[in-house]
């Protein structure tokens, strides 16, 4: 019976709820007594409130107070007091001025050297969850994730909460993965942060067997007194995706619970890292080096409960490289886009070299089926090379007119080195994700091609390509029309800044390849998979998006109806 609790909490732990509408965005939680401040400006009579995406041009002068809820502020001319930005980038042209001080919640600061702030700057990058009743202005915690208030506590110097929520999505190996435990925070110029997270996986209900039960611990300091260099040490036992396929949780979620297709692997991972990450309040950029020892190991499918067609197998799993692994990876991003979750201008960019300094991964014993039963093929020992890979994302987003937008993504990662890599590094291509045309796994070096069997379960020999390459085009434009449910209704939850429909329609090119390459233990990739590509259109209202995408080479497949939870990219 505990098993069929089971949609229960995965609608209360991850689905999306109504809330402020803004995106969080990584980095620490906001200090109680930064949150507070704002809550206490924004709220003052003299304040005068702006919706995000305003500007003020050359030329124009604001005397008093400014808040900017919900979205950026472009500053051309002069604010004749303080200034306050809540979940969005204030960005400073030549010759703004401010003869207050400022401050950034939720976003980042541009054109400093361009403009002078007679007050001060103060920037956090974590976001503050907000609605609006009665014309004020009052805080809320994330929905479906923080439990009641009863179980937090106000220490003075640090604060902390219990805290109930989903590890990641609904899967055939977990079920839903649930994290709970308590989180410390202390703030000041040099915050800390202290998580310390069970894993409870829900697949076979409340069987607390070590199968179900993992953990992950994560202490943060911030160093410098500036907010922007951190040092973090985090320990962890979790069951990790080999990648997303670009699909978000939620939309992995529904298709497994929903329909019973998972479309991801996984393997267990368990370890330590530790990490160093510089990010300057007043630039877009932010650098992570880190180190990490890890043991990898398979996981067996197993059968969670879902919707429909209870007695259909999963599909299987590749097999994954087991035993210990340290990796060196040193990370680099750029994010100028104007905004996080509609971007129409700016740049995109992440990049990570990753480098393995030892470890001993090698395939587990598979055996080969025959007609008189399992054959007696093990594996030859044989041990991954320690390679380099690398991976750059580049995205660039363009407005061409008030309801036109073009944009561009760049996506290449693999082996740099020419060794190949282990099955838990490699990708593959096709799906909704990446080519919606073409079947899913489509481009994956051969891997699908055949089966073996590791302890009595049916796998694929490897996943994937040890280099793909593939490159996406789309071309927006806005319908002339829009709908704000609830927009009359200022006491309610802010509907506005969540569902502000403008339905667009979309015209989108894609195209990709993938390499193998030589020399990996008996079972590594077999040949090249060759270039493919497909074209489509769609509309979108919000982030429900209904698209149809027909291939251009390789029809092995004809026009392909999907429907995403997210943009593309």
């Amino acid at each position: 019976m505990i098993r069929f609790l089971t949609p229960i909490v995965m609608v209360l732990l991850l689905l999306p709820l109504p809330g402020a509408g803004q995106e969080p965005i990584p980095g620490p939680t906001l200090p109680r007594e930064v949150r507070d401040q704002v809550l206490q400006f924004l709220n003052a009579p003299a304040t005068l409130r702006l919706p995000g995406g305003a500007r003020i041009p050359l030329g124009t002068t604001v005397e008093g107070d400014i808040g900017v809820l919900g979205g950026g502020l472009h500053l051309a001319g002069r604010v004749q007091g303080d200034l306050v930005v809540v979940n969005g980038d204030l960005r400073l042209e030549d010759g703004a001025v401010v003869e207050g001080a400022v401050l950034v919640v939720g976003g980042r600061v541009a054109g400093t050297e361009l403009a002078r702030i007679a007050g001060g700057l103060e920037v956090h990058q974590a976001s503050l969850r907000y609605r609006i009743r009665d014309d004020r202005v009052e805080a809320e915690e994330p929905p479906g994730v923080e439990v009641p208030g009863f179980l937090e506590q106000d220490l003075g110097p640090a604060r902390v909460r219990f805290t109930l929520r989903a590890a990641g999505n609904y899967n055939r190996v977990e079920g839903l993965p649930v994290s709970f435990g308590p989180v410390l925070e202390a703030g000041g110029r040099n915050p800390f942060l202290l998580e310390g997270f069970g894993i409870w996986r829900s697949v076979d209900g409340l069987d607390i067997a070590r199968e179900n039960l993992g953990y992950a611990f994560r202490a943060q300091q911030g160093l410098g007194g500036s907010g922007e260099l951190f040092l973090e040490l985090s320990t962890f036992s979790r069951v990790a995706q080999v990648e997303d396929r670009g699909l978000s949780d939620t939309e992995a979620s529904l298709a497994t619970f929903m329909l019973r297709r998972d479309f991801l692997d996984y393997f267990e991972r368990s370890g330590w890292s530790a990490s160093v990450a510089l990010r300057p309040v007043d630039r877009p950029i932010r650098f992570q080096a880190e180190y990490r020892e890890e043991d990898h190991t398979s996981v067996s499918i197993r059968d969670p409960w879902t919707i429909r067609d209870q007695e259909r197998a999963w599909r299987p799993m590749a097999a994954m490289a087991e035993g210990p692994l340290r990796t060196l990876a040193l990370e680099a991003a750029l994010d100028t886009r104007d905004d996080l979750r509609e971007p129409a201008m700016g740049w995109w960019v992440q990049t990570r070299l990753r480098r393995a300094v030892g470890g001993d991964l090698r395939f587990p014993a598979v055996f080969r089926e025959t007609d008189q039963g399992t054959e007696g093929f093990v594996l030859a020992p044989g041990v991954f090379p320690l390679a380099l890979d690398g991976m750059l994302d580049l995205r660039r987003y363009n407005r061409l007119g008030p309801d036109s937008r073009l944009h561009f993504r760049l996506v290449a990662t693999g082996s740099l080195d020419g060794n190949p890599l282990p099955p838990q590094h490699q990708l593959a291509l096709g799906g909704e994700g990446s080519l919606p045309a073409h079947p899913r796994f489509s481009l994956d070096c051969g891997a699908r091609t055949s089966t073996l069997f590791r302890r009595g379960e049916e796998v694929y020999p490897f996943y994937g390509c040890d280099r793909i390459i593939l490159g996406q085009m789309e071309y927006h434009g806005l319908l002339p029309f829009s709908w704000t449910p609830g927009a009359s209704r200022k006491e309610e939850w802010e509907w506005g800044a969540l569902m502000e429909l403008q339905p667009a329609w979309t015209f989108f090119l894609n195209g990709g390849r993938g390499w193998a390459m030589e020399g990996a233990p008996e079972l590594g990739p077999s040949e090249d998979s060759p270039f493919r590509a497909d074209v489509g259109a769609g509309l979108h209202l919000g982030a429900l998006g209904l698209y149809w995408a027909y291939p251009l080479n390789r029809r092995d497949r004809g026009l392909n109806f999907f429907v995403r939870l997210q943009h593309r990219f």
